[in-house]
């Protein structure tokens, strides 16, 4: 086995953003990167169901180092090709291993061994770089007698060559994937019916709108924390903005606890005031021969259902992770600064933001772990390990995708602002490396 300086799993954003800062901080530094997928791009590279876009704006969701050139919302296709250019003009996607799928990570004798379904690498440090969610099992509720229904079930996020062309269609779910792709599939469906357990937060965004990454990140910031500051007064003024809104469609949460919808120029708007869309505020009960049967009794028609109905969240790609032989259990770990996990050395992890982009995280997260890289050669040492801080914490945000999967976070979050983009960001770029909460050796 060949030894490689860093091992970075993912070709995402994260991914290309890591890579992009290792080279620039380390022009001689070796260093792999590990997909699982055919091609790079991720979450890009995955989804293809209609409408699929940014449900942020990508002033502050493109590269700092690359930026975006185009519309303020990016369609999937668009997003993907621009993460495809910028591995390739610097140079990236040189460096990566397609179609390898790494196995298990194990930290023996100071180093590093990343087992793949194809070879084995060695290196002092890996980054991992899989994304919050897991790529292959969806959040998928199943409902009572799914076999009697004669239709056809497809969730968003494995969604292949589906056809809704003159269909009867039912999208069970109310967040972002659901906004995004009504004004889709109402445009060829023969009926749309949206089956939303709960209501949610969604707010238009003007298609020509033209901005910068830093007016984009004050006016983010400053939305998020109005909300905090002013919750009843914030929400009255979300209400009278949109006329969408009346007293069977008021989230029961505030705004903000979740991140907002998109609806790009009004489409979602549009769509739902359409004779073609029709908006069921109801829990499922079962299914039918013919379609899906509400907890009120209402019987929905439907040839086609997808499940718009989110992901389940996965840290580290649910890859196993040994130290010196010994199987650990990431809940048991204190999460340091969202980056590391306590008594793993040489271990780094991107993970994003409640309130705001994630390319931007993973852009100060990758300048703090070069940081880290750089103390450690002036230093002449070769581990740095987490300690384990504290009792357990709840988590920054109770949605439902972190919810369900709580038992596989860490149970303490250390100097992890997930909240807070301009406060992390300061902290990143000024205090110490060697801040107490790390063993360096």
């Amino acid at each position: 086995m060949k030894k490689i300086d860093v091992i970075i799993i993912g070709s995402g954003i994260a991914g290309i953003t890591t890579a992009y800062y290792l080279q620039k901080k380390f022009p001689n530094i070796s260093y792999k990167i590990i997909e699982a997928r055919n091609d790079l791009g991720g979450t890009w590279d995955q989804m293809k169901f209609p409408g699929v876009r940014s449900d942020t704006d990508m002033y502050t969701y493109g590269f700092s180092f690359n930026p975006w050139q185009g519309p303020i919302i990016g369609q999937g296709k668009d997003i993907k090709k621009y993460l495809t250019d910028t591995a390739n003009k610097f140079n990236i996607r040189e460096h990566i291993f397609f179609d390898t799928k790494v196995t298990s990570l194990s930290w023996n004798d100071n180093q590093w061994i990343t087992k793949t379904n194809s070879k084995d690498f060695t290196s002092q440090y890996v980054i991992c770089c899989t994304g919050s969610r897991d790529y292959k099992r969806p959040n998928f509720p199943k409902f009572k007698d799914e076999n009697k229904y004669q239709g056809k079930i497809v969730h968003t996020q494995d969604w292949g060559d589906i056809e809704f062309k003159d269909k009867n269609v039912a999208i069970i779910g109310s967040g972002c994937t659901a906004v995004t792709m009504t004004p889709a599939v109402v445009k060829e469906a023969k009926k749309v019916t949206l089956i939303q357990r709960s209501p949610a937060w969604i707010v238009n965004v003007d298609g020509q709108e033209k901005s910068t990454r830093l007016y984009k990140t004050y006016e983010t910031l400053i939305d998020y924390f109005h909300s905090r500051l002013f919750k009843k007064s914030y929400k009255k003024k979300i209400l009278s903005k949109y006329p969408y809104y009346d007293n069977t469609n008021v989230p029961a949460y505030d705004y903000w606890d979740q991140r907002p919808a998109c609806s790009l120029d009004n489409d979602y708007f549009i769509s739902v005031k359409t004779n073609k869309v029709s908006v069921e505020h109801q829990e499922v009960s079962s299914w039918e021969k013919t379609g899906i049967k509400l907890k009120n009794g209402k019987i929905i028609d439907c040839d086609l259902t997808i499940m718009a109905t989110g992901l389940n969240a996965q840290l580290l790609g649910g890859i196993d992770i040994f130290i010196n032989n010994k199987k650990i259990n990431i809940n048991e770990t204190s999460w340091y600064r969202g980056m590391m996990f306590s008594g793993i050395p040489n271990l780094f992890a991107h993970t994003g933001y409640i309130n705001f982009s994630w390319t931007a995280r993973c852009e100060i997260v990758s300048q703090r772990i070069c940081r880290t890289l750089q103390y450690m050669k002036k230093k002449k040492l070769t581990n740095c390990t987490p300690k384990y801080m504290g009792k357990k914490s709840k988590p920054a945000i109770e949605a439902n995708y972190v919810l369900r999967s709580i038992d596989k976070f860490p149970n303490r979050s250390y100097k992890f602002y997930n909240s807070n983009y301009l406060l992390e960001y300061l902290i990143f770029k000024w205090t110490k490396i060697n801040d107490g909460a790390v063993d360096f050796k």
